[in-house]
């Protein structure tokens, strides 16, 4: 599973079926069954809520560390969503830590605590799942993939990359056309 939804749980437990989850299910078995106009679009607006109610109480709840438990803290989400705004930007720790409020030890503490990994593994990885969809799906070269993802140069990209995936820029953009 490739980009942000590798990192979601596999499963999702929502015990005693709250009000919420109770209604939204019967609206969709309601669309289901009765059908009408417009039911293919209430069924996925519907969908969509329910999936969102779901991660919320998820976010909420979970024990386990992860992207989506580090959205519940407000420092480190602050932090994530300065990453995801411009994943390109010369990520430090420091800048990290500015963009989430705290000193470096602190927020390097409550975010591996929280996600589960370093802020800069993270970012690394972040950055590795979108060069490989401009690779695979955009049919980016290395150089232009290399620019967008903040590397200094192409080769320093490309070892990256390689390091991460077993294989070059270039062997990953034509695997990925011929699949």
């Amino acid at each position: 599973m490739a980009g942000a939804l590798a990192d979601f749980p596999r499963c999702v437990h929502v015990p005693g079926a709250p009000a919420w989850l109770a209604s939204l299910t019967d609206a969709l078995t309601t669309e289901t069954v009765e059908g009408g106009p417009g039911s293919e679009v209430a069924m996925a607006r519907l969908s969509d809520a329910l999936i969102t109610r779901a991660l919320r109480h998820h976010i909420e709840t979970a024990e386990e560390p992860g992207w989506l438990r580090g959205l519940h803290d407000p420092y480190v989400a602050r932090a994530l969503a300065a990453v995801h705004e411009d994943l390109a930007a010369p990520w430090t720790l420091r800048a990290l830590a500015r963009a989430a409020g705290l000193s470096r030890a602190a927020f390097s503490a409550r975010f591996a605590d929280t996600v589960g990994q370093t802020p800069m593994r993270y970012v690394f990885q972040c950055r590795m799942r979108r060069a490989m969809t401009l690779l695979a799906v955009e049919r980016a070269t290395a150089a232009n993939v290399a620019a967008r993802m903040g590397y200094g140069s192409e080769a320093a990209f490309s070892a990256a990359f390689s390091r991460h995936t077993g294989t070059t820029p270039g062997t990953y953009r034509r695997r990925a056309g011929a699949s």
